[in-house]
């Protein structure tokens, strides 16, 4: 291989190694979303493997567990502050409120989140999605709830709630649980301090979600809350599915993978070329090619009768 090529080649991987760089944290959040997919998906299955007994009854036991909620504050995901055990109560053994219990998914269409909810606020919860905070409702609806949904932002291998201050007032999420679905309207936006939670409890006669981050980035010494009210909504309207609202991500993933698999082919080539080198003043082989002879049939000679009686007569002499 040429110098002229090699110096090509390393120009092409440091300007590929440039756009991989630049667009990690989309291409991250473009494959912990895959994931989130899938995990959603699993979670599905296992609501459709469930009779409706199953899920009337751990419907009505994570009511009951709201309503056994007192209105109060609820605890801070990030200090751990007023954290609410349930030991010796009868919902100890509650899988629904068991640390990292899957409870069921969010999406919202605005900063394309499609992400599983569990239930606390431990490490483990938050280095892997979103969690319901101690001492709020969980997310089944119903008048006098108040569901808190927590996650980090600003994190480089995952969004999650990174773009959640782009929300506005009337902007719709949705949240899906057992084989229920609720949808959210915001009505409120605030940033506070860790120690305010007022605008977290649960208020009678409404049903809130509130999205909760630290704010703002790097610093994290307040927290943005955004608010949403159910509403009526129409599930059975069609709405554009999450592999069409991440098509820009998949595009960028395909890009990046077909240049990867072309430095892969020239690293390969290179490496052949450096096991069989030419010798010094040898030029490269060609390569040669195989050329096909066509054999054509041997013509018959034809004698008309004087040249066969010429012919006669010369073997006679």
């Amino acid at each position: 291989m040429s110098a002229k090529t090699r110096r090509r080649i390393i120009a092409f991987a440091i300007i590929l190694c440039g756009v991989v760089m630049v667009n990690y944290p989309t291409l991250a959040t473009f494959v912990n979303n895959f994931f989130a997919y899938r995990e959603v998906g699993n979670y599905e299955r296992q609501i459709d493997a469930m009779d409706q007994a199953q899920l009337d009854q751990e419907m009505e036991t994570a009511q009951a567990y709201n309503r056994s909620l007192p209105m109060s504050f609820p605890a801070d995901p990030f200090t751990e502050q007023n954290i609410n055990k349930f030991e010796g109560t009868e919902f100890a053994d509650f899988d629904m409120i068991q640390d990292g219990a899957v409870l069921g998914y969010i999406d919202i269409p605005k900063i394309s989140i499609y992400q599983t909810i569990y239930y606390g606020t431990s490490k483990e919860v938050l280095d892997k999605g979103l969690g319901v905070v101690e001492n709020s409702s969980l997310p089944v609806g119903g008048p006098g709830t108040h569901s808190v949904i927590s996650a980090h932002s600003g994190l480089a291998s995952r969004k999650l709630f990174t773009d959640l201050d782009k929300m506005e007032e009337g902007d719709l999420f949705f949240v899906h649980v057992l084989d229920q679905h609720f949808a959210y309207q915001v009505n409120q936006i605030k940033v506070v301090l860790p120690e305010n939670a007022e605008d977290l409890k649960i208020e009678q006669d409404h049903d809130y979600v509130t999205l909760l981050t630290c704010t703002p980035f790097g610093i994290n010494d307040h927290r943005l809350l955004v608010r949403g009210e159910r509403i009526d909504y129409d599930f059975s309207q069609d709405e554009p599915g999450w592999m069409e609202r991440q098509m820009h991500w998949f595009l960028w993933g395909l890009i990046l993978a077909a240049g990867l698999v072309f430095l892969i082919l020239i690293w390969r080539k290179m490496r052949k070329d450096q096991k069989n080198p030419p010798k010094p003043g040898e030029k490269p082989a060609k390569k040669k090619t195989k050329t096909k002879t066509i054999k054509r049939p041997k013509k018959k000679e034809t004698y008309l009768p004087d040249d066969e009686s010429r012919r006669h007569e010369q073997s006679n002499t």
